[in-house]
Order: C-alpha cells, then structure tokens, then sequence
C-alpha cells in the first residue's frame, strides 16, 4: 500500500491533516500580521508572516511526528474501537507523512527568514545588525540551522536504500531527534518576534511539543525497562535457505499470534534493534523468530550465536551472548480471527506471520475452541525450494490433521528448477507426496495468477451474504501492489469484499 493510496479511512485522515495544517498557517499569519504591536517587524513584509505560519505548523509536525512511533500507545489503541476510525496500522505512513510535512514548511520557514534577515539589515538600520550575525549569532539563528544539519543527515539515511545497505547509519542518524527536539525548544527563547517595546510575542508551541516529546521520552524508557527483563536463549537453529531460528524464554512477555518484537544482540552491535514477526504461538511454551541471514547484522548475529559451526541445531547452550526483546507490538495479523474467510499469503521469510497463526489455527481446531474463522486459505510463494523446509513439519501436520474445507494450503516455487529437479519430478510425480516440498500439497511453478485465484475465492463463497474476507501479507512491496489490484478487482467483480492487509514495522 502507497503512502498516497486512498482508502475511506485515510481520506478522511488526510482531510483533517491537511485541514488542521491549512488551518494552522492561516491562523499563524494572519495573526502575525494583524498584531498592532508588531508594526516594525511586519513592515519587512509577507515574509515575516509566512515564516510564522509555517514555524507554527511546523511545531505541529514536531508533535505529530512522534505520536505515531509511540508503539505501546498504539498496541492499545488498536485493541480499542477507535480502531475502526483511524488506521492505526498505517502508523509508520503517518510518521512518514509528518515528515514530508515538516520537510516542505521548514523549506517554507527557513526561506522566509532568509529574506527576513537580509531585509532587517537593510531596512532596519537601528539594530545595526548585519544579516550573517542574525543568521549564525542570535539563539534562533543558530539552532535553527544545527537543526537543519540534523535533518539533512536524519532525511538522507531514512532512504529505502540506505536503510537496506547501511541500516546502522539509518539507526544511528534518526537517534539524533533528541538533539534535534531539545534545540527546537531552546530555538524559541531566542524570541525573534519582539514587539517595539521588546515585549516577546510568541506561539506557546511548546504547550504541545514538550508533553509529546516526554510521552515518548516514557515510552522508550519502558521499552529500555521491558527489554532488559529475564530472557533466556533456549535454542538456535541453522535452517536451509540461510535461514536462523531462535528460540527463547521470557515469562514477562505476553504476546498474540502475528505480533512482532524486536531483538537486540549487545555483543552484535549496542545500541541497535531489529523487528520480527514472531513465528511460534503462546501455545508452545516458547517465542521463536525466524531471521534471513541477508545483511550485515544478521549475518554477524548468526556467526556470534554460532551457526556457522559445526553442527545446526544448538540445544541448552552454554556461555550464549545475551539478547534483550522489546514487545511483543500489534500487527494487521491480530485481527486474522475477526473475519470468517481469510486468505493468509507470505513470500519468502515473509512466511513468518502466517506460521504462527497457522499453529495457531492447529491448536484451536484440535481443541475445537469456538471462532468466528471458517476458512482459511495458505499461499506460500518461495525463490528457493530449501525455504519450503523451515515449516515442513508444521504443514505436513495441518495436511494430516485439518481437513481442506477448512485449510487449503497453496505452494509456489517461483526460482529456476535444475536438471536434477526437473528429472526428480518427471519420475516421482505420481507419488503420494510432492516431490519438491514432500508435502501431499502439489507444488505450483511460476509466479501465482492472483486474478484468478480471488476470483475463484469469491466464487466459492458467494453464497454468504456481506461476507469480508481479510487478505493479510508480508513480504516485498512489489507484490503486495499486485495483491491489492488483485483484491480491489475481486471485489468489484464479485459479492465478496476482501480487504487487504500488509504488515509495516
């Protein structure tokens, strides 16, 4: 789902965004401008009041920014109606959209004060002030254009790529806010607008900069607490496919199937922390993850937990690194069990979500616990067939144990097959088991038509009325824009609605 992609409840969360941002500058400027004591200042022109309405919008987006990274409100938020109202799993698009915000105005607000200070050298001669010295000597001046440092540093590492390729500079660089929010407000004791008389007339923005900033100041302190409770590696696996899996203890943490949390390794790198789909359930008495050994990090934290030695799977391990989890944090997958019908889609590692609720599923059919879910439908599309062995066990049991009208299970294997591969099929493909996945489930090659398997999906329940079916995904961006045009063209054709969800960390 694009940042700008309209769904009901973002235009109306984007109405009221940019409502209250329109609303603000306006407000902001006309305020400056209409101020009797402000007569000298405002004789330099519209620019002065352009940079005051922008500078108040501004503080606005210094508030907005923080709210929707503060991942315990939000876990509790989602659990609440307010849910059905604002799209509190597009959390990390509203931060995204707050920053563009604050991008474009601070370009409006430093312009603005750019002509300001060069028109009070030149048309204010009695403050004998020279343009540079209000620039770099004045107290606004000069933290104004730190901050501008910060956020040329904190914007350029927030790029896809950098974020893919240099993930520390990423982490390291967007922990500047905290310089960043204490110069912002020190910038506004500088008091650039004074009245004749010197009296200061400012905006009051820190009546909501500073308790926004000291609500996530709490929140990372009770992550910082959480995460340095008892944890205790239990079990690290080395799958195939490059695959890591590490199994822990943790009797403080409470988790649901499909959340994530995040994992710090100290002996990998300090300060930095990772987000994972937890792939067990609270069933199983343990939280386990699943890592793709694809980066730096993940490949230094699979030398230090020793995956790289001799022997695969590590049981009651002696002298482990210490690792610290923060969590577990709401996902779209929480709500998989609201909905009758459910498609659970995952490409590659992006599995991981769809693992757990899937044992999850086991659990309560073999117990026969009442819910509301009647079908669930699995596809699992893979590059590499060693991937289809990280939850081999797990699928052969649900092949063996729950009946197809209630789980269907779909593999794709989308990679180059080799002449070995290809022999190994032509014989073996009217045996009982797949020779592929070994699973009983035919294995697909190619790429799934998404078109047609909605439509067969909708076709096969379209005798339930106002039915909703909940497609929810994880894995990369280019398929989850071919899901979504696949489902809005399901949902057009046919009686069935499905409403798409993707996972966001």
């Amino acid at each position: 789902m694009g940042l700008w992609e309209l769904t009901p409840r973002r235009v109306i969360f984007y109405f009221f965004w940019f409502a209250t941002h329109a609303a603000l500058f306006i407000y902001g400027f006309f305020k400056q401008k209409n101020d009797p004591g402000l007569t000298l200042l405002n004789s330099l022109g519209w620019n002065v009041f352009t940079s005051r309405g922008a500078g108040l919008v501004l503080a606005y987006d210094c508030a907005l920014l923080l709210l929707p990274v503060c991942r315990n409100m939000i876990r509790v938020l989602r659990s609440t109606p307010l849910n059905k109202i604002i799209p509190f799993d597009d959390n990390i698009y509203f931060h995204k959209s707050s920053a563009y915000a604050m991008l474009f105005f601070t370009w409006v607000h430093t312009n603005a004060h750019y002509v300001n200070f060069f028109k009070v050298e030149l048309f204010i001669k009695a403050l004998k002030l020279k343009a540079w010295q209000v620039h770099y000597t004045t107290v606004a001046g000069s933290t104004g254009h730190v901050m501008l440092v910060l956020m040329f540093l904190i914007y350029t590492s927030a790029k896809i790529e950098v974020r893919r390729r240099k993930f520390e500079y990423f982490w390291y660089t967007h922990h500047l806010y905290f310089v960043f929010y204490l110069l912002l407000f020190v910038h506004g004791l500088g008091c650039f607008v004074k009245t004749g008389t010197g009296e200061c007339r400012p905006y009051n923005n820190f009546y909501y900069t500073v308790p926004v900033f000291c609500l996530y100041f709490l929140e990372r302190a009770i992550r910082e607490y959480r995460a340095r409770q008892f944890t205790a590696l239990t079990k690290v696996v080395f799958h195939p496919g490059n695959t890591m899996e590490l199994q822990f203890e943790k009797p403080s943490f409470k988790y649901k199937p499909g959340q994530y949390l995040f994992i710090n390794i100290p002996q990998v790198a300090k300060f930095e922390w990772h987000p994972f789909t937890i792939t067990s359930t609270p069933e199983e008495g343990f939280v386990s993850i699943h890592i793709r050994l694809v980066g730096d990090w993940t490949k230094k934290a699979a030398q230090v937990l020793g995956c790289y030695q001799s022997g695969i799977n590590k049981t009651n391990i002696n002298n482990v690194p210490q690792i610290r989890i923060d969590g577990p944090y709401g996902a779209p997958a929480e709500d998989f069990y609201k909905y009758k019908v459910a498609v659970l889609v995952g490409a590659g590692i992006g599995v991981t979500p769809a693992a757990s609720l899937l044992k999850s599923v086991w659990y309560r059919y073999y117990r026969k616990a009442p819910m509301a879910l009647e079908k669930v439908y699995f596809f699992w599309v893979n590059r590499d067939k060693e991937a289809f062995e990280w939850f081999h066990s797990l699928l052969a049991t649900l092949e063996e144990s729950v009946p197809t009208s209630f789980l269907e299970i779909h593999v794709y294997l989308t990679g180059k097959l080799s002449v070995d591969d290809i022999q190994n099929i032509v014989l073996n493909q009217d045996e009982a088991m797949d020779p592929m996945t070994e699973l009983r489930t035919r294995c697909h090659y190619g790429r799934p038509d998404w078109d047609r398997i909605f439509s067969g999906v909708s076709a096969a329940n379209s005798q339930v009325a106002d039915l909703d079916v909940g497609v929810f995904y994880c894995g990369p961006t280019q398929l989850a824009e071919t899901l979504k045009k696949a489902t809005l063209t399901a949902t057009k054709k046919g009686n069935v609605k499905f409403t798409f969800r993707k996972e966001h960390f």
